[in-house]
């Protein structure tokens, strides 16, 4: 089709896009070469390896995924065809037929916590709100003054890529919103509060437990890696009642051991009901906190530092107790 049978409108792109896009690279680069640097040339055991190989292989894969974000959001527009609205971002194109559009709202989105490719100045491809759950963002507008499109699903005439909601942030708002209003009959409502919760915003709104909770596994890891070259090949993990060591093992096994064999427990929640996997999350979460103050007390004895013993009793009583308490004060009620 030529260009003269339709509209171009470029996204609203700021200096706060590329800031966020170049400072995220940046961490991508140097978090690898600062944990192989931490190494110190010392020979990588094989559960190491295979601890790190999926951790580099996800952050080049991120870091691909931002330079071409770079590259193309100067790029970023949306076409207004005769029957489509169609938005490119670099070879990616989403065609939304009109007579599939429900309504267009401009308003502000609530910030999960929980979320992919979302940062300030930028927000694309499936990225969670609390107030609208799943949203196709192609908006340089993360949070603020966003175009919502909702569509109606329909998969029967091989639409199946169509999505629910899309996010988009045109430069000319008012412009583009003129111009869409005049290729199909829908309403186009600017929203500047939420006057209304649905249950489905309360789940999602829930889900930080579940931010803290992974949190708290990758931070422990990091901490395990930048301390491991430090340590001798064989340590100590276990002490007698009166504080003697009683139990050894490799440095790799008594480091990570615990937590790998925690994973699959780790890995349950997501594929439980969200009731279900939020009261699972709240549950887990104080024996991964024990988990790590357990294996960093292990690194810090080792290391020579010289640790009360029942600092940690405590802890362990504190939390063991914390986890029962959840356990039975948090379980879901059961319908009957």
């Amino acid at each position: 089709m030529d260009k003269s049978d339709y509209e171009v409108f470029y996204a609203d792109v700021k200096p706060i896009t590329y800031a966020s896009l170049i400072c995220m690279l940046i961490i991508l680069i140097v978090a690898p070469v600062g944990i192989l640097n931490s190494l110190n040339g010392e020979p990588i055991a094989l559960g190491l390896i295979l601890i790190l190989a999926p951790l580099f292989i996800v952050f080049l894969s991120l870091a691909v995924l931002i330079i071409i974000a770079i590259f193309a959001i100067p790029r970023m527009r949306y076409e207004l065809h005769e029957a489509e609205l169609v938005i490119v971002l670099g070879p990616r194109k989403e065609r939304i037929p009109y007579n599939y559009i429900v309504n267009v709202l401009v308003r502000d989105l609530s910030l999960n916590l929980i979320s992919s490719f979302r940062m300030p100045g930028i927000a694309l491809f499936d990225v969670l709100y609390s107030d609208e759950g799943i949203v196709r963002m192609y908006s340089t507008h993360a949070l603020k003054d966003v175009v919502l499109i909702n569509c109606k699903s329909d998969n029967s005439k091989g639409l199946k890529t169509l999505k629910k909601k899309y996010g988009i942030s045109p430069k000319d708002k008012e412009g583009f919103l003129t111009s869409l209003g005049k290729r199909l009959n829908v309403e186009i409502a600017y929203v500047t509060e939420h006057k209304e919760i649905t249950q489905k915003a309360v789940k999602s709104s829930k889900s930080f437990i579940a931010f803290i909770f992974w949190g708290i596994i990758i931070v422990s890891f990091v901490i395990y890696i930048v301390f491991y070259h430090l340590l001798p090949q064989t340590i100590v993990v276990h002490w007698d009642l009166q504080g003697n060591p009683n139990g050894y093992e490799g440095k790799f096994w008594g480091i990570f051991g615990i937590q790998l064999i925690f994973i699959p427990a780790y890995l349950i929640p997501l594929f439980m009901k969200m009731k279900n996997r939020q009261y699972t999350y709240e549950t887990l979460t104080p024996v991964a906190v024990l988990i790590a103050l357990v294996q960093i007390y292990i690194i810090l004895t080792n290391l020579g530092y010289r640790i009360n013993n029942r600092l940690l009793d405590i802890a362990v009583l504190l939390f063991v107790s914390l986890t029962i308490l959840i356990a039975i004060f948090r379980a879901p009620k059961t319908k009957k």
